[in-house]
């Protein structure tokens, strides 16, 4: 994905993020509980993705990269 088309799709998901995360505030959920919550919702969407094997494909190699930079050191907290 080039970086702009990064960067515009993450303004158009960032007021969702941030919903659901007031969401998790407000219901009290613990960031393990936050993490388990994820993982089901990546079950479900791989699911989802196995009829479309590209989509599927381009969905775990980003995950693998996030993953990746985050044991680089090269995500920042927001």
């Amino acid at each position: 994905m080039a970086q702009s088309d990064a960067t515009g799709l993450a303004e158009r998901l960032r007021p969702l993020v941030n919903e659901i995360l007031e969401r998790f505030n407000q219901e009290n959920i613990m960031p393990r509980e936050a993490g388990l919550i994820i993982l089901a919702l990546t079950q479900r969407l791989m699911s989802v993705l196995a009829q479309a094997p590209e989509e599927r494909r381009l969905f775990i190699m980003d995950f693998i990269n996030l993953v990746n930079s985050y044991l680089a050191g090269e995500l920042s907290a927001e």
